[in-house]
């Protein structure tokens, strides 16, 4: 049973997380920075979980000797959730190894990175610990514990630590899922799909919203409708498995309009339009020369 949950890493992700913990606590502020969060005070909370008390600390401060007594509990019965960055997570790592060593034995360490795996994690498992990677599949541009309702997490785990992921990843409102494929190329292509679902998206807008402004149109009021009702599509024919509701001349095989397109925008602006026009070019199936920009 998790009785203790510390959280090492206070950017978004961890802020996230343990706002939406805190939500389950009466809060208490013991220190400066860190935040313990103790008497249990609503019947959300499974029994499996069972939780006492929440504890956050900056990467930083974490593998900055000496720790403060007051921002680690015992790690005895405990849930470590490593949501650093990337580069701070292998010395984060060694020094839960150096510090606790044997101590871990029963406790569960968890890191949120989506490319990586448990690997990463064992120097703490040859201490006793249980491991996993739990990656809430989610784009966080402000810490808002509203961003991981109702989200994905994609998980890799020992196989006693299941459990008690399934009922944390449930607590903050999420669906926890096994991964069924953990080997290094899986999981970065896991990654990447949420990258491409939200970050290349932004390439997209980032030229609708420049060509929006050079033809003197609001770009609010004309381009966030259509964007929306682009949006309801696409999450409609993915939940039914079907084909991408896609209009204009592209689908229509008409390459001439394309390319009068082209032609007419911009010329700073032309390169991102013949990269995403490609790109759609391959979602659609059509064949053919791939577009290009015409010498002037």
């Amino acid at each position: 049973m998790i009785t203790h949950i510390t959280i090492i890493g206070k950017g978004r992700v961890g802020v996230s997380i343990g706002e939406v913990l805190g939500t389950r606590y009466e809060r208490q502020v013991l220190g400066t920075g860190y935040e313990v969060l103790g008497t249990e005070s609503s019947s959300v909370i499974p029994a499996k979980v069972g939780i006492q008390t929440l504890h956050s600390i900056s990467s930083r401060e974490f593998v900055s000797p000496p720790v403060p007594s007051t921002s680690v509990p015992s790690p005895s019965s405990s849930l470590f959730l490593l949501t650093c960055k990337d580069a701070y997570l292998p010395a984060v790592i060694q020094r839960m190894a150096e510090q606790y060593g044997d101590q871990l034995s029963g406790s569960l360490v968890m890191h949120v990175n989506g490319s990586l795996g448990t690997d990463i994690l064992e120097p703490v498992r040859a201490c006793g610990a249980m491991v996993a990677a739990a990656h809430p599949f989610q784009t966080f541009g402000d810490a808002d514990p509203k961003l991981l309702e109702g989200i994905g997490w994609g998980i890799e785990c020992d196989d006693d630590a299941w459990p008690l992921i399934e009922e944390l990843v449930k607590l903050t409102g999420g669906f926890p899922y096994r991964l069924p494929k953990t080997d290094p190329v899986s999981k970065r292509r896991y990654h990447a799909a949420a990258v491409a679902a939200s970050n290349f998206t932004y390439a997209a807008y980032d030229l609708a919203r420049e060509l929006a402004k050079d033809a003197g149109i609001p770009v609010a009021e004309f381009l966030v409708p259509i964007m929306r009702q682009t949006l309801e599509n696409a999450a409609r024919a993915m939940h039914e498995d079907a084909p991408f509701p896609l209009t204009g001349p592209l689908v229509r095989g008409d390459m001439d309009a394309v390319q009068r397109q082209l032609d007419a925008i911009p010329a700073h602006l032309r390169e991102q339009y013949v990269h995403l026009t490609n790109a759609l070019k391959e979602v659609v199936g059509k064949v053919g020369a791939p577009l290009r920009e015409r010498p002037e």
